[in-house]
């Protein structure tokens, strides 16, 4: 498979359904990760009032909600999805990977995450940084920001399973019809 073939499979992949449920199913487990663990941080506190709250008042009252909005939005846009249209999946994307310039705006993610167990941390952060991984593929791929090969690079874009790539093709489609 010629790096012609990878990238045309690669963007049909990026923009496929299954791939816009892959992404919003990412953004549902992360934003139900960050609920748990802010309830479980509640609890501690009330357990011990001494802990370092940090800027969790900050992501109670905007972080949090911001997420929750933008999550719904997933989910909106995923019903537009199967109906073709991907422009809002396209832009809940790009909103996720905006997410650091609101996280910054309310001081980071916050040293309360760190008054818990850290299991709650890992969990919401590696989910986290997965959606956005995929998130920046659609987005990148809807709109067509990729430069030159950086599709094909793996750090960038994740792993690449070619025979995966092969569920890419079109019915009676064969990798010499794209080459």
């Amino acid at each position: 498979m010629n790096n012609d073939v990878k990238k045309i499979l690669l963007e049909r992949k990026f923009t496929s359904l299954d791939y816009s449920k892959l992404y919003v199913r990412g953004f549902n487990d992360m934003v139900n990760a960050l609920d748990i663990g802010m309830k479980e941080f509640e609890y501690q506190l009330s357990i011990n009032p001494n802990l370092n709250q940090d800027n969790f008042s900050l992501w109670k009252s905007k972080g949090a909600p911001i997420l929750f909005g933008d999550n719904e939005y997933a989910n909106d846009a995923l019903e537009k999805a199967k109906n073709g249209n991907f422009s809002h999946i396209r832009g809940s994307a790009g909103n996720l990977r905006g997410l650091s310039r609101d996280v910054d705006n309310i001081g980071g993610f916050g040293e309360w995450w760190h008054e818990i167990d850290n299991k709650y941390w890992d969990t919401f952060y590696s989910t986290y940084m997965k959606t956005k991984k995929i998130g920046s593929n659609i987005d990148y791929t809807i709109s067509g920001y990729w430069d030159n090969d950086e599709i094909l690079d793996e750090e960038i874009t994740g792993p690449m399973d070619k025979n995966e790539l092969l569920n890419y093709l079109k019915p009676g489609e064969s990798l010499d019809d794209l080459s």
